[in-house]
């Protein structure tokens, strides 16, 4: 699939960097290449506390950059560089990782899948491994033995006409989505979380308000997997947070029930990992979850 260029609506990539200048330099090399005839790129600089703003605004003048105050997460660095997408007139807006390598048709093919498919809000790409270039990452995510249980659709496997059409999906990782300027007028990510989960979240409003979320098998990136979080070792403080999403999106999409058998899972699987040291920290960020309001922010000020 293709999109004639006469044709072709605005599309702004939203690329968001936090302390990782060389990966997004990659990144918007990679983009640099980009088939797609009508494009821009934004740089979100979610408080970096590095020269990698400085670097990205010398090296990569064709990229708009933004630079928020505080690091608030992944989904308040997304939603502001999102807005300022929508303020700039796109059509079409690709909230995106910054460790991405990405083919020079995968906008091109992502918005031919958004237009074959009616009432579709959010499309995904097919995400393989970046040091294992034939290896899935995801091509989608479902739910499998209880709701919250939410595994990725393909992942390690070598790619296979299993993963050769588009097809609707219940969820989509948020390393990177491109999104209906209309969607993105409704349905914003929740910046309560500050990460995990946000993705998840995101794709269940979006099928509330009545969009769908589709693959787009011929679109195709390479990810670094999680090397956002990898600048930031697994610590107690990232246990703290992960169980105050886990509990956030629980009390917003199932019920209690759900989110204690979920969390008897979490524990024995960790339990067997040998992660024990872990688990109270994890459960005290799952208490002050339960115990706080929704519109309360229990975001860290995750600056370093």
């Amino acid at each position: 699939m293709s999109v004639r260029p006469l044709q072709a609506p605005l599309v702004t990539l939203v690329v968001l960097n936090w302390n990782g200048y060389a990966d997004t330099h990659e990144c918007l090399e990679s983009l640099r290449g980009l088939a797609y005839p009508n494009y821009r790129v934004l740089v979100v600089d979610n408080a970096s506390s590095d020269d990698s703003p400085e670097r990205i605004a010398a090296n990569h003048p064709e990229a708009e950059l933004v630079r928020c105050a505080r690091n608030l997460g992944i989904a308040a660095g997304y939603n502001a560089g999102i807005q300022v997408a929508l303020q700039r007139g796109a059509d079409y807006v690709v909230p995106m990782n910054n460790d991405l390598d990405c083919d020079p048709m995968f906008v091109s093919q992502m918005v031919a899948t958004q237009r074959a498919f009616p009432s579709c809000g959010v499309v995904m790409p097919k995400i393989f491994y970046y040091e294992d270039r034939d290896r899935i990452w995801s091509a989608g995510a479902y739910a499998r033995w209880m709701p919250s249980n939410i595994v990725m659709r393909g992942r390690k496997q070598r790619d296979s006409p299993a993963f050769a059409h588009d097809a609707e999906i219940q969820f989509a990782p948020s390393c990177c989505l491109l999104l209906t300027r209309d969607l993105a007028e409704r349905v914003g990510f929740d910046e309560g979380y500050f990460f995990y989960y946000d993705d998840w979240d995101f794709c269940m409003e979006a099928r509330k308000a009545g969009y769908r979320v589709v693959f787009s098998a011929g679109a195709l990136l390479w990810h670094k997997v999680s090397r956002s979080t990898k600048n930031s070792p697994k610590s107690l403080r990232w246990w703290k947070v992960f169980g105050q999403s886990c509990v956030r999106y629980h009390r917003k999409h199932h019920d209690l029930r759900v989110l204690a058998t979920y969390v008897a899972w979490v524990l024995f699987r960790e339990a067997v990992k040998g992660n024990v040291r872990s688990l109270p920290t994890m459960l005290e960020g799952m208490r002050m979850a339960l115990r706080a309001d929704l519109s309360d922010d229990l975001r860290p000020a995750w600056s370093n």
